[in-house]
């Protein structure tokens, strides 16, 4: 008796029966909507799928919502047609993202400011540039006006006229042309502005032309051109933040130089009363922070100036500050745009970060998000009409940058 073939070709059917069990296993769990033993499970797969797909982006996936709570895709599109670092933006009425000034690459001691101006369209994913502003300039106050056009003032430039100055100027998308406007009543740079509830801009604080931090706030009226002094803050602010609140009224947080000090204290502008008050103290001084308006009406205040993690929330209705966790990295010079689900992504920031992290107010936690192709900070964000977060320019390993990304949630 061959007891060696017997034994082989017993092996050989156990095999094959445990081939076909295995089938059996997957085509039932595949009917059930189940995954294989060992396998992701849960909201993962989808968040796979999801990344499989901005690898290979059409005009339909690209503006696809992820669930909520997805960790979101980020899709390169067109750069910019000059670098730019240090520079803001502001979405139009057509929902063309617009920016101008910042520093550029040849940026060192007063000289390398930026003059140029330029807008980007979602539905290309191309920037376009316009007409330039009539001088460079850097830590600028931008805003657009109710009519559409879009207004520029104060400042800083380059060669003789690097201090800040008190020139501002006004584009029109029709004809991308600029247009000199009033000056404003002090030369500042570094200022916090917001468009009131009324059509007027409110300008904050900032420096001067001799680098003093600056308490003095004005309005500009779009009807007669002309810029008004308002009441003053009660702490003189540079890089702080400026939020417009769901009543009409302005929070502003924190302020401060590079290397400091840093200002831990907040207060609201009441512009029916031309009034300010104090809004508490935070535990810590903040500067180059975030400041982002949640959909119930509180603010939220992330990182800063000092290697900080923490997040704080302002609550309109009690004055009072509440811990909000803290990020896994420290950030400053970072970006923060509102999702359309009511989180808020925080996106890159000094120290070579291209990481993200989303905060979930309904249960006041962090959690990891997407990553940028490459790290980035003091660059342009801005929040798109379709819920998308457009991330442009800003400073990288290469120096200063002109690649853009779009964030999909």
């Amino acid at each position: 008796m061959d007891l060696q073939g017997i034994f082989q070709r017993g092996g050989m059917l156990r095999m094959a029966l445990a081939l076909l069990a295995g089938l059996a296993s997957v085509a039932y769990l595949a009917a059930c909507g189940g995954s294989p033993a060992g396998s992701q499970s849960g909201a993962e797969p989808t968040q796979q799928a999801s990344q499989d797909q901005s690898a290979r982006p059409t005009a339909t996936t690209e503006r696809a919502q992820a669930p909520s709570g997805s960790p979101g895709t980020f899709t390169k599109v067109g750069d910019l047609k000059e670098s730019r670092s240090a520079h803001t933006a502001v979405v139009l009425q057509d929902g063309k993202v617009f920016t101008a000034g910042g520093r550029g690459v040849a940026f060192n001691f007063g000289t390398g400011r930026v003059q140029s101006a330029e807008f980007y369209d979602p539905a290309t994913g191309e920037w376009t540039l316009t007409d330039e502003m009539s001088r460079e300039r850097n830590s600028i106050a931008l805003a657009v006006l109710p009519d559409g056009k879009v207004l520029v003032a104060g400042g800083s430039g380059g060669g003789s006229a690097q201090y800040a100055t008190n020139s501002a100027e006004v584009w029109d998308p029709a004809t991308g042309r600029w247009t000199p406007t009033g000056d404003t009543t002090v030369p500042r740079e570094e200022a916090a502005t917001v468009v009131l509830k009324d059509g007027r801009v409110l300008v904050i604080g900032g420096i001067d032309d001799t680098f003093i931090p600056l308490k003095s706030v004005e309005t500009y009226d779009v009807a007669t051109g002309k810029w008004t002094p308002v009441a003053s803050m009660e702490t003189a602010r540079n890089n702080h933040t400026a939020t417009l609140l769901q009543d009409g009224r302005v929070l502003v947080v924190g302020g401060g130089k590079l290397d400091g000090p840093w200002t831990s204290s907040a207060e609201v502008y009441d512009p029916a009363a031309d009034t300010w008050s104090s809004a508490g103290t935070m535990p810590k001084g903040r500067s180059f922070h975030t400041a982002t308006l949640l959909k119930d009406g509180r603010v939220l205040v992330v990182g800063g100036k000092g290697k900080l993690r923490t997040a704080e929330v302002w609550d309109p209705a009690t004055n009072t500050w509440t811990p909000a966790g803290v990020t896994q990295q420290p950030r400053s010079e970072h970006g923060a745009g509102l999702l359309s689900d009511g989180r808020v992504i925080v996106i890159g920031g000094i120290g070579g970060l291209a990481s993200t992290e989303i905060y979930d107010p309904a249960t006041n936690s962090w959690s990891g998000g997407a990553n940028m192709e490459g790290p980035r900070y003091r660059f342009g964000t801005a929040t798109l009409q379709d819920g998308r977060t457009l991330v442009f320019g800003g400073t990288g390993k290469e120096g200063v940058l002109a690649t853009t990304e779009v964030y999909s949630p």
